[in-house]
């Protein structure tokens, strides 16, 4: 396994989003979560294997360069516009690091923030989200008579409840494989829904993304971009059906 990459599974899965989101909020000064879309970037820049503190360090580069060009109290909307700056330092730090052997515990370190950071939720927390969500999809599915004899949610809540008992037995809960696995039980459950969409709401919708994700369009890569859109269309669909997103980052 590439050093970096080993790195990243040292530090705990939710803590790198969650360092990440919070670096962002006190860097733009401005009190609010990042949003479902910006998770999706950071997850790209996880995947990708950029170490925490390199993905720190390109959200001051970015920020500093946007306070230097706008005026005072204007506020960055989104992490879309540090993402050349992080990948611009992955490469350097890459480049930097080209031949070296890894010594012990030397990525490890680089991949910590300098303050201690949560574990994330407890079992209990993440059972009570999993829970819920399996009512959800059950009220969705009594209101809508084309998914009462649906085989994808029916897949979808028997693999949420293989899922719910794995949680219970494990001694500690394992972000990064749950939150695989929630996605692809997501994936499942919006495409089970889509003969239920009216083609009407499904035009709306693309119409409204072009319209919030241009920012994103503008500054992102192509495939990272279409991963975005993709969670955006996903998030249309949830609300629509008023159940809440199988995501360990929306407890």
């Amino acid at each position: 396994m590439p050093p970096v990459l080993k790195s990243l599974r040292c530090m705990n899965y939710y803590n790198y989003f969650t360092e990440v989101e919070e670096h962002f909020v006190r860097r733009r000064g401005k009190h609010l979560l990042v949003s479902p879309l910006d998770w999706s970037l950071i997850a790209s820049w996880r995947a990708s294997g950029v170490p925490l503190n390199v993905a720190l360090r390109g959200i001051d580069i970015a920020v500093d360069g946007y306070l230097a060009r706008h005026r005072p109290g204007e506020k960055l909307s989104t992490l879309a516009y540090c993402h050349d700056a992080v990948m611009q330092e992955y490469a350097s730090h890459l480049e930097s690091h080209l031949g070296e052997a890894t010594p012990s515990g030397q990525q490890e370190s680089e991949t910590k923030a300098s303050s201690p950071v949560p574990d994330g939720p407890d079992k209990n927390t993440v059972l009570a989200l999993i829970f819920s969500r399996i009512r959800e999809i059950k009220a969705a599915r009594e209101k809508q008579s084309r998914l009462e004899n649906c085989e994808a949610i029916d897949r979808v809540l028997s693999r949420l409840e293989e899922i719910s008992r794995g949680v219970e037995s494990d001694r500690e809960v394992d972000f990064e494989a749950l939150e695989r696995d929630l996605d692809i039980v997501d994936e499942t459950f919006v495409e089970g829904l889509q003969p239920a969409i009216p083609a009407e709401h499904l035009a709306s919708w693309e119409q409204e993304a072009k319209k919030d994700l241009k920012i994103y369009k503008k500054r992102l890569p192509k495939d990272v971009f279409e991963k975005i859109r993709r969670n955006y269309m996903r998030q249309k669909v949830h609300k629509a059906f008023r159940v809440g997103e199988l995501s360990v980052f929306h407890l």
